[in-house]
């Protein structure tokens, strides 16, 4: 299943794996737009992959946000399930920029 496009606020990410380049995508999506969301288990272009999602997970994707990105930022972070696939939504704000990572 293919759940929209890129945007300059709409991010994807296949897996956590690639968690500095996501840190550096929150960044810019900050600086420019102050809110956005990334997803994690999505490809580019947009279809859902999947990836395994725990609690750990999560505290992980929170963790690297916190010590990565300044001045801090209290992202929202859930787990979701489209076609059986899990995925991890992180919806984020701010307006103290600039952001740096």
């Amino acid at each position: 299943m293919i759940i929209g496009e890129e945007t300059e606020v709409i991010e994807f990410k296949k897996t956590t794996g690639e968690k500095k380049e996501a840190m550096e995508s929150i960044c810019a999506i900050l600086n420019k737009h102050c809110r956005g969301t990334l997803y994690f288990g999505v490809n580019d272009n947009g279809y859902v992959e999947g990836q395994q999602v725990s609690d750990s997970t999560k505290k992980d994707v929170s963790r690297w946000i916190y010590e990565s990105i300044y001045p801090k930022i209290t992202p929202t972070i859930e787990a979701q399930s489209i076609d059986g696939r899990k995925i991890i939504k992180v919806s984020f704000s701010g307006h103290n920029r600039p952001y740096s990572v």
